[in-house]
């Protein structure tokens, strides 16, 4: 449930155009959300702290270059926590690095299964971030995301993730995806990852597709795989 002081934000924010005065009330507005925002993580940041992490706020690990090993384990147990998406996008973005592969895998899966399927961004946001940590223990736990078609766009980021796991099961369901018209394009790019002869027929066909872009991608795709 939004805030007063979110719902008066985001009010302004649409508003165009704005007067001088209405300028200056959105920016103040903005930073007592910002404020908002921060004071509900504040027992995440007195952990960090504890942990001797000099980021306290997990849109400061987003925001850097540095690594964060420290970090890691707190921000898993955080996942499931009650946050304001914005907060939980920033956990989420946090754990979407390499020293985060093989350990917060589950949790993010299991977040992403719990998420109103509504929320399209914030589960986007989790499989951006399997992309990037996949193991090939998550492969079970992905093909029932992919396979459902209520998941919607959000699956997509997952169905790419796919392509950097070898495995007649995720080739099988990959080749299926190509019948997805949402899903086609990403299936394609994931076969080509895989080398997948075993599509090259079903490629084929797709690329004299009457979309352009699936045509196209299938015609990338036949070359990488020949």
């Amino acid at each position: 449930m939004k805030s007063e002081i979110e719902l008066k934000f985001l009010k302004l924010l649409r508003k165009s155009p704005k007067s001088k005065e209405e300028i200056h009330e959105q920016e103040r507005l903005r930073k007592l959300f910002v404020q908002e925002l921060k004071e509900e993580v504040k027992d995440l940041s007195q952990e960090l702290k504890r942990k001797g992490s000099k980021y306290l706020d997990p849109w400061d690990m987003v925001n850097t270059k540095e690594s964060y090993p420290e970090a890691i384990d707190i921000l898993i147990e955080h996942v499931p926590k009650q946050y304001h998406d914005k907060n939980k996008e920033g956990i989420f973005r946090a754990l979407t690095v390499k020293e985060a592969k093989g350990k917060a895998n589950s949790a993010l899966i299991k977040e992403y299964n719990n998420i109103p399927k509504e929320k399209h961004n914030l589960r986007w946001v989790i499989g951006n971030a399997i992309y990037i940590i996949i193991t090939p223990d998550d492969i079970d736990s992905i093909l029932p995301i992919v396979e459902n078609k209520e998941n919607g766009m959000s699956r997509f980021r997952f169905v790419e993730a796919l392509g950097k796991i070898k495995s007649e099961k995720t080739e099988t369901t990959l080749i299926k995806l190509l019948d997805d018209d949402e899903m086609t394009p990403y299936a394609l790019r994931a076969l080509g990852r895989l080398k997948s002869k075993n599509a090259m027929e079903k490629i084929s066909f797709l690329s004299q597709n009457a979309n352009d872009t699936i045509k196209k991608e299938a015609q990338k795709v036949l070359k990488k795989i020949e």
